[in-house]
């Protein structure tokens, strides 16, 4: 059995467990199973208005933040369902089933079963957040600290993935590079960046009214902040997250120009194009602003973000790879 295929796979999975939670954030059904592991009591999803009725009265301690008599739909419960379902029963179990096999094969892959190790904490932690976050009604450290995890998690399958592959001979050309601890450390840093503008998006998106803070709807919106080109660092997240993304941009930028044509550079003009185009996005989603918002466009936006560092990152393992290979 070709067993290097499965980081990928579990990689896969867990970019749709991210989907799924992104989903269920849009669409405020963070809270549509409030209990864990089971939901209203229910291993099921098909828990009526009135069943989740009696279930509150039971359990008086247990507030929505929408409001005491707020009701969720069936679509509702069955995104967060769903997410649960993905992430426990089958990205779970695989993760374990991952880890296995590299352990047997320890001696002639040492970096892939580290690899998968680390994928299986990053699940059972990220278990352990996800009710956290139920319990805490999704508060914005949560949020943010589950997005980490989940990239987290997903960078250690592409390295199981990458080193699997090594192990095995199967590597194909074009994730053969050429570098150096120069440009291992400069990609690590891209990365970085990268990640903390995601983090900065996720306190924006979770924080009640953060998204608001510059006005919506106009120009005066975005690109101005409230008809300004500046606000108060100290007083509004969604300029700060803005004003992180500018200087990232740039730094960059700067960083890729001059960069030697091959994988590495069309994986970073990858990561900057869909940098550039969430930012993009990001204006759109405020200037299209009527009586609310497209939370469509909100999910697109995390999604567009979290693959242009995966690009980024992507390219900073395939440069470690090429490195651990010099050393070995």
């Amino acid at each position: 059995m070709r067993w290097h295929h499965l980081p990928m796979f579990l990689f896969v999975v867990t970019m749709l467990v991210v989907a799924l939670g992104g989903a269920v954030r849009i669409n405020d059904a963070g809270e549509s199973c409030p209990d864990w592991p089971r939901c209203f009591g229910s291993w099921g999803f098909d828990v009526s208005e009135e069943e989740q009725g009696i279930w509150y009265a039971e359990n008086p301690d247990e507030v929505d933040s929408l409001g005491d008599q707020h009701r969720y739909s069936t679509g509702d419960i069955f995104l967060e369902w769903s997410h649960r379902i993905l992430a426990g029963l089958i990205l779970g179990p695989l993760c374990i089933l991952q880890w296995f096999v590299a352990f047997r094969r320890k001696s002639r892959m040492p970096s892939v079963h580290k690899a998968s190790a680390v994928a299986l904490v990053l699940v059972i932690v990220q278990g352990a957040l996800g009710a956290l976050t139920v319990r805490y009604d999704n508060i914005h450290w949560s949020v943010a600290a589950h997005l980490v995890l989940a990239l987290s998690l997903a960078l250690s399958l592409l390295w199981a993935w990458i080193r699997w592959m090594e192990a095995e001979a199967v590597l194909p050309g074009w994730m053969k590079v050429a570098g150096g601890p120069a440009l291992r450390t400069r990609l690590a840093d891209m990365s970085l960046a990268t990640l903390v503008v995601l983090v900065f998006g996720a306190f924006v998106a979770s924080t009640p009214n953060a998204n608001e803070a510059c006005s919506v709807g106009s120009f005066s919106a975005w690109p101005l902040c409230q008809g300004s080109l500046f606000a108060s660092l100290l007083e509004n997240l969604q300029f700060a997250h803005r004003l992180a993304v500018v200087f990232v941009l740039g730094w960059l930028v700067w960083n890729i120009l001059g960069m030697e044509r091959g994988t590495v550079r069309r994986l970073l003009h990858a990561g900057l194009g869909l940098y550039v185009l969430n930012l993009v996005l990001g204006g759109v989603y405020i200037l299209t602003w009527d009586d609310g918002f497209i939370e469509a466009l909100s999910l697109l936006h995390l999604l567009l973000g979290s693959t242009s560092f995966l690009c980024i990152a992507f390219a900073a393992l395939l440069v470690r790879n090429a490195s651990s290979e010099e050393e070995e």
